[in-house]
C-alpha cells in the first residue's frame, strides 16, 4: 500500500508541477502555489525532485521557506493580497458571471449560488491564510 501512495503522490506532484510552470508563463495563473503542492507531493515521494524544486535559483527560495519554516515574506505577502484582491474585484464586476446565479435541489432543499458570494469568501479564505504566515 505504501508503494501505491508513494508512486500516487508522485503523480500528484509531477502534474502540479507542470501547472506550476504553466503559471510562470500564463498571467491568469498563479505559479508558486502549485509549486508548493508538487513539492509538498515530493517531499513524500521524491526527494530528488524536491531538491530540485527548492534549489532553484527562480523559484526555489520563496518554495523553501514557505514549507520549511511557514514564512512569506511581508513584499510578497503584500503582491499576493494586492493581486487576490484586484481579481476578486474584476471578477465581481463581470456581469456574465455576477447575474448568473445556479439554482439547485439537495436533499430536498433549494438552494441558490451566487457565485459573487463564492468568490468574495474564497478571496476572504486566501487572505486568511496568507496573513496568518509569519514574515521574514
Amino acid at each position: 500500500m505504501k508503494m501505491i501512495t508513494k508512486k500516487l503522490y508522485f503523480t500528484f506532484g509531477f502534474t502540479f508541477f507542470i501547472i506550476g510552470l504553466l503559471g510562470y508563463y500564463l498571467p491568469v495563473l498563479p505559479g508558486t502555489i502549485f509549486m508548493i503542492i508538487s513539492a509538498y507531493f515530493f517531499m513524500h515521494s521524491s526527494e530528488n525532485f524536491y531538491n530540485k524544486i527548492i534549489n532553484n535559483p527562480y523559484y526555489g527560495a520563496p518554495i523553501k521557506m514557505y514549507i520549511e519554516n511557514n514564512v512569506i515574506p511581508l513584499k510578497s505577502k503584500v503582491i499576493i493580497l494586492l493581486s487576490i484582491w484586484i481579481a476578486t474585484f474584476f471578477t465581481i464586476n463581470l456581469d456574465f458571471l455576477t447575474t448568473f446565479n445556479y439554482k439547485t435541489n439537495l436533499a430536498g432543499m433549494n438552494f441558490i449560488v451566487n457565485f459573487k458570494n463564492i468568490t468574495i469568501i474564497l478571496s476572504l479564505i486566501g487572505s486568511y491564510f496568507v496573513l496568518k504566515t509569519k514574515n521574514r
